[in-house]
């Protein structure tokens, strides 16, 4: 048991590391000898734990799907009406507009994965984890991929141009002060989708 949370706060250390690395000189230029400098781990130590950047990418990216479902979860614990068409709406655009590091490296991700064939391939496999997997979580039980309007590429590349916006363009501020124009789009969506309108 204790080797095992030994390895854990290892792969932490790693992770917290390859973090900071990413979002100082971006995924591209990052080199895993720029990640091993980082850390307390030997050269081997650290290869014992990842064999390259993408890997470590692909769990930093685990471990935002862990803090955005903690993060709707807190919503709906404070939320008074049932998972909803309101509410699921509201959590999904505060998950667009949220300011956080792991939103940062999830942006870093898309920029790299245009000239990255292995980035492109774990696309799909992350899309899947967060609506279906553990990584993913669930909204009290419910997975995010059970409200199948949410796994539409149409819904997805919506998304994501929200969150390119905020990171890219510096577009967070103005975004939130009109939180509630974004609501309603996500509704209106829901409804577009249940007119079986979505191609």
């Amino acid at each position: 048991m204790e080797k095992k949370a030994n390895r854990e706060i290892r792969k932490k250390e790693i992770l917290d590391a390859a973090k900071k690395v990413f979002l100082r000189k971006g995924f591209d230029t990052t080199t895993m000898e720029d990640i091993i400098v980082e850390t307390s781990l030997s050269r081997g130590g650290f290869y014992y734990y990842y064999k390259n950047t993408e890997d470590i990418l692909l769990d930093l990216m685990r471990e935002g799907n862990v803090y955005r479902m903690t993060k709707m979860n807190e919503f709906m614990a404070t939320y008074d009406g049932q998972l909803d068409h309101q509410s699921l709406a509201e959590m999904l655009v505060d998950k667009m507009l949220d300011n956080n590091e792991f939103m940062s490296l999830y942006v870093i991700y898309l920029q790299a994965m245009k000239n990255n064939e292995k980035l492109k391939k774990l696309y799909s496999v992350l899309v899947d984890e967060t609506l279906y997997s553990e990584y993913g979580g669930d909204i009290n039980g419910t997975k995010l991929g059970d409200f199948e309007y949410c796994t539409t590429d149409l819904f997805i590349y919506l998304m994501n141009t929200v969150i390119l916006g905020c990171e890219i363009l510096d577009a967070r501020e103005t975004y939130l002060k009109n939180r509630g124009f974004f609501v309603d789009v996500v509704k209106f969506y829901f409804k577009y989708y249940e007119k079986g309108k979505v191609k």
